[in-house]
């Protein structure tokens, strides 16, 4: 799978993408904020994106999914420190492949993946993009 990862701290996303890389999926570039991967995912065109929910700068990765989403049908893996039932429940209407916690173990993200490509597979296509 094509893989945009969407994280601020460098060594954390470079971690992902060796991660990414070593399982076989092809990262497609790294985005700090949500201008950022709106984008790097129109550009790239991936499969889905890896998102943080604190993103550089004091912005969101909940806005950023929500804008890949809404904009582009890209649907999103949350890797992240910060999950809980309220986050969860802020990002249901983008409908998410998956929660992982970090700091994210490889065999961790292995199964999120795998299970995101499953769903993804499953799902029919989502309806083009207005515009």
């Amino acid at each position: 799978m094509r893989i945009l990862i969407v994280e601020d701290e460098v060594l954390i996303a470079m971690h992902l993408e060796m991660m990414l890389e070593d399982f076989g999926h092809q990262p497609c570039g790294i985005a700090t904020d949500p201008q950022e991967a709106l984008a790097l995912a129109a550009s790239e065109q991936p499969d889905l994106a890896l998102m943080d929910v604190r993103l550089a700068r004091g912005t969101s990765g909940i806005e950023a999914a929500r804008l890949l989403h809404e904009s582009i049908g890209l649907r999103c893996l949350f890797v992240s420190g910060n999950i809980d039932d309220q986050m969860k429940a802020a990002v249901r209407a983008c409908n998410p492949l998956g929660f992982a916690g970090k700091p994210v173990l490889p065999e961790t993200l292995r199964k999120a993946l795998a299970a995101a490509e499953a769903d993804l597979h499953s799902a029919p296509e989502p309806p083009a993009p207005a515009g």
